[in-house]
């Protein structure tokens, strides 16, 4: 079943009956009226307590244009209204750099999944336990899990799209949802879990129903967010889900450790094995379902970001065929010579500069960076932002600047590779941040997970490079993508043509 970016009608009503009554919920309360002066932040839309909520409406959607309309007019700065207050949205390397050194206890980090799970589950402790967990143990077991990662990219996609020599038609997304999946939980779960087509299915629908209703709470305040979240996801019987797949195991493994010691011979080093160890609470029961709440947590972040941006880099691979043997060579000789290892994936250059163009041209979002002003926060242009506010970076305006990258709305998949380091220019690489390339965040708060998200996307599309012939389905029409919210979707009913390579 493919995955929609529509509202049904059923959410239309929801979201016009919560529309109504935050209407009437911000008449009777106090809207936070933005201070007035010579310093304060323009604003797009009209900016009265009644008529700002025309420019929520627009935002909801038609939040591209919107934001880059500000970005065109305001240098630097601007505000737009949404349906619980006023984000402010920074532009210019500059000042995307004060946020980035703002210190933890000025401007903090806002995660839209984080508010969305606790809205929708509001008696689930909120910890972020994983987060190191992420950072250091599963970025450092990259190295041992490659093969495992290229193992269960090859096996689910020759599962899910078997070798023909005809064109066979491939549903972009649904493919890339399932591989995507099995192959994350394959170094979160481990086999045979990962390959329960019950427990991938669950993954899957968390994955996507949760990045809807995140997209939609942020816009809301907070005891309305339930209301508006809850047609998209049911948060609860999701965790009871997860927790009945896990538990026999986590019993498993808790009978082994009982048995021959934490560190006991054969234990498997995975996300489960991490999260059972560092996991706190009263009772066994309450450990694991706090493991299975994380997990599910984690579980958005990977399948969700992995599966969107390769569909979207399958759709500019397909689009530009010229890029196919240039990637097919470089691979062929790193390979050789570096052997499948997670080092030669560093090595590939020319694929990190397409994977790097396309979260460029077709990033995640219109704005990336959330952080809540804790205390009055002043920009080195002069500018101050109250304390309660959102500030969000207009990542997706960035880059499509053609004063920061030439020629900017043209896809161009080796526009990062450099050639000759010897005058010392090294190519940045995807995982890298700056203020012109945002996918990954900013700063502390960069993805703790994009190393893993590299890798996973190298091997998948190197198996796809290195099996497959491909091509549009409708030759010379990329499928166009499309806004929830202000969140930027692959074109989830398009598919593309696959045959066994010649």
């Amino acid at each position: 079943m493919s995955w929609t970016p529509t509202i049904p009608e059923f959410l239309v009503v929801t979201l016009a009956i919560a529309i109504a009554l935050h209407v009437l919920v911000r008449l009777i309360e106090t809207w936070q009226v933005w201070p007035s002066g010579p310093n304060s932040v323009p604003a797009i839309g009209p900016t009265s307590p009644i008529l700002s909520y025309i420019g929520a409406f627009r935002l909801m959607f038609d939040s591209s244009r919107t934001i880059q309309e500000g970005y065109d007019k305001y240098d630097g700065l601007f505000r737009i209204a949404d349906f619980r207050s006023w984000t402010v949205i920074v532009s210019g390397a500059q000042l995307i750099e004060d946020v980035r050194k703002a210190p933890e206890d000025v401007l903090t980090f806002e995660a839209a999944i984080d508010e969305a799970i606790h809205a929708l589950a509001p008696k689930t402790r909120r910890s972020h336990f994983h987060i190191p967990i992420i950072q250091t143990q599963l970025t450092r077991e990259l190295t041992n899990s490659f093969d495992a990662i290229r193992d269960e990219v090859g096996t689910a996609f020759f599962e899910v799209a078997p070798l023909t020599d005809e064109w066979s038609r491939c549903p972009a997304l649904d493919t890339t949802l399932e591989v995507v999946a099995r192959t994350t939980h394959r170094t979160f779960v481990g086999l045979p879990l990962c390959r329960d087509p019950d427990y991938i299915s669950m993954c899957k629908d968390f994955a996507m129903n949760i990045s809807k209703a995140a997209w939609v709470i942020r816009l809301f305040s907070p005891r309305l967010k339930p209301l508006v979240g809850r047609p998209f996801v049911n948060v609860p019987a999701a965790l009871e889900s997860c927790i009945a797949h896990l538990r026999p195991e986590v019993e498993k493994r808790r009978e082994n450790m009982k048995l021959y010691g934490k560190d006991y011979e054969g234990k498997p080093q995975d996300i489960l094995s991490w999260f059972m160890d560092d996991v706190d609470g009263d009772t066994d029961e309450e450990k694991l379902r706090h493991v299975a709440f994380h997990l599910m947590i984690i579980n958005f972040g990977a399948v969700y970001t992995v599966a969107t941006s390769f569909t979207q880099a399958l759709y500019h691979l397909a689009a530009h065929p010229e890029c196919i043997e240039p990637l097919r060579e470089e691979i062929e000789r790193v390979t050789t010579d570096e052997g499948w290892t997670r080092a030669a994936m560093g090595e590939l250059r020319k694929l990190d500069s397409f994977l790097k163009e396309s979260q460029r041209i077709s990033g995640l979002g219109a704005i990336s960076s959330y952080r809540r002003v804790l205390k009055p926060f002043t920009f080195s242009n002069g500018m101050t932002i109250p304390a309660g506010m959102t500030i969000g970076v207009a990542a997706w305006s960035t880059h499509l600047d053609e004063a920061v990258y030439p020629n900017a709305h043209a896809f161009d998949g080796f526009r990062y590779v450099v050639d000759n380091e010897e005058n010392g220019q090294a190519q940045i690489q995807m995982v890298s941040s700056s203020p012109n390339f945002l996918a990954f965040g900013l700063g502390r708060h960069m993805c703790p997970g994009r190393f893993f998200t590299v890798i996973v996307l190298k091997a998948m599309m190197i198996h796809i490079l290195m099996n497959y012939d491909l091509k549009l389905e409708n030759e010379g029409e990329r499928p166009k993508d499309h806004w929830f919210v202000t969140e930027n979707i692959p074109d989830s009913t398009a598919s593309v043509l696959l045959r066994r390579r010649a």
